[in-house]
């Protein structure tokens, strides 16, 4: 199916123009995720082979991390400055080239290189630190470029829509990996073909991101709607909205808030993310396949609490309570799900991994509470604020996967990361309860999450 020129080089039409587009980043977040899940997937498979012992794949953890957080500022800074239709695709490349090396390190050849004295096998380790840590600081880049090129294309009719597409490319990519993992086993790959067949595809995305966008298409003005013809692109009209005066007391308590919640949803999100596929295999005894059948479970669960969150506040509301009311009702509910992956490694077994599955619809679910909540900082820096708490998440996961891999390997036990997991987004809970004193003035029932 093809594509006309014209509708190619200009986005001020009614053409399906910019659908292509948001289908081309729903396909690099897919591949971003992707990229990112397999190591998690695979890393029980390379422990024996390559002494990756769980000490050295916190440190692999966290350096991905650490590498997130900086990607997460550096490329918000740079795509503000020069656009997201260069750097799209220098990140794309800049990860996709990361993937492709890490199978490098069954080359001995190579990391002989890397090799440290009394080190077995630090070889291959760091090869694989490095590469990971480049992996986590050029994939950082990309939401910066889609938000923006999202922001740019569409209206804000539309805007929800390209930004579920988005999201719904994360999950996508989350939930494939392991199936497509069990399947090169089951055919009898190796497990390098993942990495260099996901890597590959990556390099394909650029060009046909460089078709899609051409120079100038993203330089117009962001569009907006007309009644006489929804769709089309107009230059918006200068609107001059009055702000609430700012308040240093107010600021300081919405931000230790959202800081709080940041915290603790990160650290949930990314325990599990990190360690699951580990723990069912390792801890548990789930075959790989078995553990391969259940990861895409919970991340479509996962996906499924998040919608439900966004249902839950519509339905609050409709029943008469405030808006901000409503959210923190709707974060109470889904943090006390989220407890219940603090039990899971007490049961064990399927009992065990429903629970874990259960908690994966709460912690995605505390997201769009987040995200809300996040919208009430002033406006003009939003971003900026907005990215240091994310950069602050990322560090802090960092810190968690260092100090339970260390653990993990000296006592095989992943309780206290579970517990971490389960019961962190309560620190966030307490905040709104105790700082976020009440509502803002402006708000009103129909601004639901």
């Amino acid at each position: 199916m093809s594509t006309p020129d014209s509708a190619l080089s200009s986005p001020h039409s009614s053409s399906p123009w910019r659908w292509w587009v948001c289908g081309a980043m729903m396909f690099a977040t897919l591949l971003n995720y992707m990229d990112r899940q397999v190591l998690p997937q695979i890393a029980t498979e390379l422990k024996s082979a390559y002494n990756l012992d769980d000490a050295r794949y916190g440190q692999i953890a966290g350096n991905f991390a650490y590498a997130f957080a900086l990607g997460s500022i550096f490329f918000g800074f740079v795509a503000d400055r020069i656009g997201p239709r260069l750097l799209y695709p220098i990140v794309l490349i800049g990860w996709s080239l990361a993937g492709l090396a890490t199978p490098m390190m069954r080359d001995q050849a190579l990391t002989i290189r890397f090799e440290q004295p009394g080190e077995p096998g630090s070889g291959p380790y760091y090869w694989l630190l490095y590469c990971r840590t480049l992996l986590g600081f050029f994939e950082a880049g990309h939401w910066p470029c889609a938000l923006l090129t999202a922001r740019q294309i569409l209206t804000t009719r539309d805007r929800p829509l390209g930004n579920g597409l988005l999201q719904s490319g994360a999950s996508l990519g989350a939930i494939l990996v392991p199936l497509y993992v069990m399947a090169v086993r089951n055919l009898g790959g190796g497990w390098e073909v993942a990495f260099w067949t996901i890597g590959a595809a990556g390099l394909l995305w650029v060009p046909v991101w460089l078709i899609l966008v051409r120079r100038g298409s993203l330089d117009q003005a962001p569009p907006v709607e007309t009644s006489e013809n929804e769709g089309e692109y107009f230059p918006p009209a200068p609107v001059s909205i009055p702000e609430a005066p700012f308040q240093w007391g107010q600021f300081i308590r919405i931000y230790l808030t959202l800081f709080a919640v940041i915290l603790g949803i990160s650290a949930s999100w990314q325990f599990i993310r990190e360690w699951l596929p580990k723990f069912l295999k390792e801890s548990q005894g789930f075959s790989a396949d078995a553990a391969d059948v259940i990861v895409p479970v919970y991340y479509i669960a996962a996906e499924l609490g998040c919608f439900a969150a966004g249902l839950l506040v519509r339905w609050l509301v409709a029943r008469g309570r405030e808006v901000h009311s409503a959210r923190v009702t709707g974060y109470a509910v889904f943090a006390l799900v989220t407890a219940s992956a603090a039990l899971a490694p007490l049961v064990g077994g399927w009992f065990g991994v429903g629970l874990i599955v259960l908690a994966g619809a709460g912690i995605l679910g505390l997201h769009p509470y987040y995200y809300a909540l996040a919208q009430e900082l002033p406006a003009k820096h939003m971003a900026l604020l907005s990215g240091i708490l994310a950069a602050a998440g990322w560090f802090a996961v960092g810190k968690l996967q260092e100090v339970m891999g260390v653990r993990i390997k000296e006592t095989g036990n992943y309780n206290i990361g579970f517990y971490i997991a389960g019961l962190t987004p309560m620190a966030g809970l307490i905040a709104l309860l105790v700082l976020w004193k009440s509502a803002p003035q402006h708000e009103r029932r129909d601004e639901v999450t």
